[in-house]
């Protein structure tokens, strides 16, 4: 190939993708509209995971172990079980909460219904005293409740922490990764089969062209490129449009809830800067890549001349 050929190629691929869009203008929609639908249903599931993954650490980082100590306890037990607990290392803060202090909260937070309890007072305090502990790593729940039941019956009566909450949270995290995973390979190879066809269609109308262009010694990525940029393109529209769709939904639905979750626990949905920022690299990756790996296959056959 001469080297003034060489020299135009990038203007020559430019116009000639634009020209292959314009001609098959009804093949480009439909591959367009692909990337589109393809990507709103995996954007939702993948907005979905963000969100479960936000609300599990969320609650997470807010979870406190209480253990709660026996009616009858002793100045010497609370001491020994408050001093096992400040030296484990697993620990970050460890607060006395005596059966009063309980009684007070318990009674705030009944608020309209704080007058029931108006006739309990330190001699019949049906509440016991606690000690409330905020661990380092969530993942270590576990072994300080082992640590606290380990003086069960020397002091502590029982102890809880919302384990079901975060057990329930983890499951259906790891049911959504995989089904998005499932979704992403569907709509991936429904894409790529859209675009694999719109692109082959181009090819094939210009086939003769192609051979032409083989013979008088044209090297195969100058013959690939402008079919690889087509498909690209398409890919990228389809990924801007689709992102803009998913944007202005998600939006709409936080100023619907306020940003906050219907659970049982104090959580919020992931901030949309967060959200859109990994779903804006996402879509302009994925749509692209779909978009070039049609083309690719697209056309391989075509330049065996």
């Amino acid at each position: 190939m001469k080297f003034s050929s060489i020299k135009t190629m990038p203007k020559n691929v430019v116009r000639d993708t634009l020209k292959s869009i314009e001609r098959n203008n009804l093949m480009s929609a439909a591959s367009v509209l692909s990337v589109i639908a393809a990507l709103i249903i995996l954007g939702i599931f993948l907005i979905l995971t963000i969100n479960v993954q936000e609300v599990t650490k969320d609650v997470e980082s807010k979870l406190e172990l209480k253990i709660f100590l026996q009616s009858g306890f002793t100045d010497t037990q609370k001491a020994t079980i408050e001093q096992a607990l400040k030296k484990s290392d697993l620990i970050e803060n460890v607060t006395y909460e005596s059966a009063e202090e309980a009684l007070e909260k318990f009674t705030v937070s009944l608020e309209d219904y704080a007058p029931l309890l108006s006739g309990y007072n330190s001699e019949n305090n049906p509440m016991p005293a606690s000690f409330v502990v905020r661990v380092k790593d969530p993942k270590d729940l576990e072994a300080v409740q082992d640590l606290a039941i380990s003086f069960k019956g020397e002091g502590v009566e029982y102890v809880r922490y919302g384990q079901e909450y975060v057990e329930a949270l983890v499951s259906f995290n790891k049911f959504t990764n995989t089904l998005s995973l499932i979704v992403l390979v569907v709509l991936s190879m429904i894409s790529i089969f859209i675009i694999y066809n719109t692109i082959k269609l181009t090819v094939f109308a210009r086939r003769r062209e192609i051979g032409i262009m083989k013979y008088v010694g044209a090297t195969n990525a100058y013959i690939r490129a402008p079919f690889i940029l087509e498909g690209t393109l398409l890919g990228l529209i389809g990924s801007i449009v689709a992102f803009l769709i998913i944007r202005i939904t998600y939006y709409y639905i936080l100023g619907l809830v306020g940003g906050n979750l219907f659970l049982p626990v104090d959580a919020s949905l992931a901030a949309p800067d967060v959200v859109m920022k990994e779903l804006l690299f996402f879509f302009l990756i994925y749509g692209g890549f779909i978009g070039a790996v049609g083309s690719v296959f697209a056309i391989r056959k075509f330049l065996d001349v």
